[in-house]
């Protein structure tokens, strides 16, 4: 695994992307300081994924097209082995299930750890920027007192952050474990991300079933639509990532 750690973060488009990350999730903060009129919003609701920015431009290009992003960050890594033929040197050495397995548990982890750590870096400065905020923007926590979820949030600001934080770090391993195995089976570009970002962002709609919207804090989903949401995903991604590692294992000729 720390082999494959040192190919990743050694790749000049994985640094590109990474960077790409956190310039978005920095510009949200500007943004936030750009829609300032009068008083400054409460620093809990100007994290990127509060989503307290007019128009979320940078929720929707980053939360929207993540498969695109982690497929140029790591997850599409198979398809450059496969026109190579790097593919046959690696498990050849390594057997072709320790080789599967340590892309995909190398994609998946990887990527959760740059989301979440762009993430805690946006509310970082957030909370510091906003730290004499006032402005609740009309969520106070008796708002919606019949939910449990919502109040909770909004009477633990901080820890309702960063549990968000991880939701969202989770769902992107999901993501990144998703386009992997596609990339495995598909190991084109031209059906790779067109794949991935349609099954991803099938999650997305959907209105009051939006996987989006249990990656938002101190919204009004409640607690049972959040775990219906998170199930409903969860089980699709693992589905689609089972299937076609065990697919991809048997089948190959590597």
């Amino acid at each position: 695994m720390n082999s494959y750690y040192y190919r990743l973060t050694n790749n000049k488009k994985t640094k590109f992307i990474v960077l790409c990350i956190v310039a978005i999730v920095i510009i949200d903060i500007f943004i936030l300081i750009g829609n300032v009129l009068e008083s400054w919003i409460m620093p809990h609701l100007a994290t990127f994924l509060a989503g307290s920015s007019l128009g979320h431009m940078m929720q929707i290009l980053l939360i929207w097209f993540l498969p695109i992003f982690l497929l140029i960050l790591c997850a599409d890594s198979y398809i450059q082995d496969y026109k190579t033929g790097y593919r046959y040197i690696v498990a050849t050495k390594k057997g072709r299930y320790n080789y599967y397995k340590t892309m995909l548990f190398g994609n998946m982890s990887f990527s959760f750890l740059v989301m979440v750590g762009c993430l805690l870096l946006n509310m970082i400065i957030a909370y510091l920027v906003f730290m004499n905020g006032e402005f609740d923007m009309g969520l106070s926590p008796d708002l919606s007192p019949e939910n449990p979820l919502y109040t909770l949030a909004n009477k633990m600001p901080f820890v309702s952050n960063v549990f968000y934080i991880i939701i969202f770090g989770f769902f992107t391993s999901l993501c990144a474990g998703m386009a992997t195995v596609l990339s495995w089976c598909f190991p084109d570009i031209k059906y790779t991300y067109p794949l991935s970002f349609v099954i991803w962002f099938s999650q997305i709609l959907g209105l009051n079933y939006s996987v989006a919207l249990i990656f938002q804090p101190f919204n009004e989903v409640t607690l049972e639509a959040f775990i219906l949401i998170f199930f409903k995903s969860t089980i699709l991604f693992l589905a689609i990532i089972i299937i076609g590692f065990m697919y991809k294992v048997k089948s190959d000729e590597v």
